[in-house]
């Protein structure tokens, strides 16, 4: 039984569909694409409805360009159960940005536990069992006696997306902005840099950005200190949103 990714193929009813995990079709060509890690499946704990709809992204995304300041302080989903009834920014809002930014979204693994259809047991999280160890599918790597996704791709049970996501990006030259959300160490750095240095990646600016998980960023509150890093970072390790692009979308960078 394979994990596939949330929205390895999804039709949303309103001129948005996925394919291979990529939102391929648009109701715009677009021009920036934000590449994540993984989305699983995972029924009994994912309740995303969207790229990123559980952690700050959408939120954080909303204070640029719509407040242009931060209102909203919080992630747009609860970290550890349901949604709340009502989501700021809404589903129809963030197809609103992702028309007005002409966004376009992936990630880089496609599904796990996919060779020699293994047997899993899957937990009320993003964990399962297989072959009788525990594996979170959204950590990296070995956390006490829970595995990550390097344990997984060690044995062979991780399809990467990274082909599909140069092949769309050769396809749609006008994408000319690459973000990349986390820092790209160990597993992910190896499928990062077959994007980056693909002979199509010429001339458009591919970077990385803070996780918008904004796990382990230093400064609180954690909406402000995400928002800061985004637009102002100076840390090598990381990249920053274009500043240009920012201010070409009304957005007061010194507000962050």
């Amino acid at each position: 039984m394979s994990i596939q990714h949330k929205f390895y193929q999804t039709n949303f009813g309103n001129g948005f569909e996925t394919h291979n995990a990529i939102l391929d079709i648009t109701p715009y060509k677009p021009e920036v694409m934000i590449v994540g890690t993984f989305n699983p499946d995972t029924p009994n704990a994912n309740f995303a409805d969207f790229f990123y709809g559980r952690n700050f992204f959408w939120t954080a995304f909303k204070n640029l360009f719509s407040h242009n300041a931060v209102v909203i302080p919080n992630r747009r989903m609860p970290a550890n159960g349901l949604p709340p009834a009502i989501l700021n920014p809404t589903l129809p809002e963030i197809f609103d940005l992702c028309i007005k930014l002409k966004l376009t979204f992936t990630d880089l693994v496609l599904e796990v536990l996919h060779n020699n259809n293994p047997v899993c047991l899957p937990l009320p999280n993003d964990n399962v069992i297989f072959n009788g160890v525990e594996y979170n599918l959204i950590q990296d790597g070995q956390n006490g006696d829970i595995g990550g996704l390097q344990q997984l791709n060690a044995l062979g049970q991780v399809n990467w997306n990274t082909q599909n996501i140069i092949n769309y990006l050769c396809n749609n030259p006008q994408i000319k902005t690459i973000y990349f959300t986390r820092q790209p160490t160990n597993i992910w750095a190896v499928q990062w840099n077959l994007i980056i240095n693909h002979k199509c990646m010429a001339g458009r600016l591919t970077t990385n950005i803070f996780t918008p998980s904004g796990l382990g960023l230093k400064g609180k509150p954690r909406m402000n200190a995400l928002l800061n890093h985004w637009v102002h970072n100076n840390n090598p390790n990381f990249g920053r949103l274009d500043n240009n692009w920012l201010t070409n979308n009304n957005v007061d960078i010194n507000n962050f």
